[in-house]
């Protein structure tokens, strides 16, 4: 009876490692690139939709995804809405190699969401009254940290996509919901900003 001795070599030959080094370098350059696009627009599409929000909720079926009233959770769609679509971007362009990416989008937003209402709030008691000029600089940190948020968790994703995308589909379900629907507490008031 011949018995069969496997023996697997754990030496890597020169080139093998070479080759895993590019392509780890490879993968560094894309999705380096795919934060650079997110922070393009998720900032710009943002400001564009902050700007242009009067024209945009003109036409019909925009209005459930732009700010309609000057309220903290109307602007919060500045914010998620460039941000998701981003995401959804990434997944169907990159869903094959980064499975779980919607579920790092759904974490690294539902933060960004979270520290932008503390720190309006935290900033609104400071000062006393509402400042569009601290609105904006507190938007542009939001997504500077999302983008570094994602950044830093980009290697460590779960399996699948699928908790983050029904988590999304809820949240903007809820933007829908309470664009036609606010209730009558203080996160769905109008506020009146202060240019300075």
């Amino acid at each position: 009876m011949k018995i069969l001795l496997y023996h697997k070599d754990f030496c890597k030959p020169e080139q093998d490692i070479l080759e895993r080094a590019s392509h780890k370098e490879h993968m560094l350059r894309k999705t380096i690139c795919w934060d650079i696009l997110l922070f393009l627009m998720t900032g710009i599409g943002g400001t564009l939709l902050f700007l242009f929000s009067p024209f945009l909720m003109r036409i019909s079926g925009l209005c459930a995804f732009v700010p309609v009233r000057n309220s903290v959770w109307e602007n919060l769609k500045v914010l998620y809405m460039p941000a998701v679509l981003t995401g959804l971007i990434r997944y169907l362009w990159t869903g094959s190699l980064q499975k779980g990416i919607l579920t790092t989008y759904a974490q690294g937003i539902s933060m960004t969401l979270l520290i932008f209402l503390m720190m309006h709030y935290l900033c609104t008691g400071i000062l006393g009254t509402e400042y569009f000029r601290a609105d904006m600089l507190l938007f542009y940190a939001c997504v500077m940290f999302l983008t570094w948020y994602l950044r830093t968790h980009a290697d460590r994703q779960k399996k699948s996509s699928l908790s983050g995308f029904l988590f999304l589909f809820l949240l903007t379900g809820c933007f829908i919901y309470f664009t036609f629907n606010p209730p009558a507490i203080g996160l769905f008031a109008e506020i009146s900003l202060s240019p300075q």
